[in-house]
């Protein structure tokens, strides 16, 4: 296939699936690029399918970030935006049957050859969506899936890379990055290590110190009781002769 009507004509679905899957614009940008410039490998009349095996893999072997339940730079509204986000909040698997199933239009047969698992467990992935999600995503996340695009310099490059037969590495810039936002489990372990730190640094320290000055003063007062009689008299002796004295 002519490597412009493939950008055309899959470009999108490709990047779009890429960055669901990984949640990382750099890798999203990687699988793009490698799976664009194997044009060669699909005929005129290559469909989704055959797409998405190929970038799926590529998807494989780069990084993922779990940690990203958000994405900069989609422009949705809160409705739709809150949607997108439930769909990242799924597990790396989950999230690609659905992104497959709902957005691509694979059918569970297709699903399953793709990502190497079972029909009965694509199945069960599907099965185990609400109704009211499953109703939501089927009205809305096609829409949501078109504001995730691949940008045009990322066209142009594969394009013009592929024509001049310039396979250099392509600098991805860091224009866009996926939002982290802290689970429950990491929120309640740092409010943990801060109350310890609190109370180390408000508590602990402060009686330890005053502890320490308390043993100290008693290390002084213990001297007097170190005195001999004999140096007991002198003192008292020396000190009744200054009265002496002064009288």
């Amino acid at each position: 296939m002519d490597i412009t009507r493939l950008i055309d004509d899959f470009g999108d679905d490709v990047f779009a699936l890429a960055l669901v899957v990984t949640k990382d614009f750099t890798s999203a940008k990687k699988v793009f690029i490698n799976t664009m410039s194997a044009y060669e490998d699909f005929s005129d009349v290559s469909e989704m399918y055959e797409l998405a095996v190929r970038a799926y893999k590529e998807c494989a072997d780069t990084d993922s970030n779990e940690g990203a339940a958000a994405l900069t730079g989609v422009e949705l509204d809160a409705k739709r935006q809150a949607l997108l986000e439930e769909v990242l909040k799924l597990g790396e698997m989950s999230r690609t049957v659905v992104h497959m199933f709902y957005e691509n239009d694979l059918d569970e047969k297709q699903i399953a050859k793709i990502t190497g698992q079972s029909e009965k467990y694509i199945s069960s992935v599907l099965g185990e969506i609400s109704e009211e999600l499953s109703a939501r995503l089927e009205k809305d996340y096609k829409y949501i899936c078109t504001k995730i695009k691949a940008e045009d310099k990322l066209k142009a490059y594969v394009i013009r890379s592929v024509t001049s037969g310039n396979k250099r590495r392509f600098e991805v810039k860091d224009e866009a990055v996926p939002v982290h936002t802290w689970k429950k489990e990491q929120k309640i372990v740092v409010c943990v290590i801060a109350v310890i730190i609190t109370v180390v640094l408000c508590i602990v320290i402060p009686l330890l110190q005053q502890y320490i000055d308390m043993r100290e003063r008693e290390g002084d007062l213990s001297s007097y009781d170190e005195i001999s009689d004999g140096e007991s008299f002198y003192y008292t002796y020396e000190a009744s002769e200054k009265n002496e004295i002064s009288v």
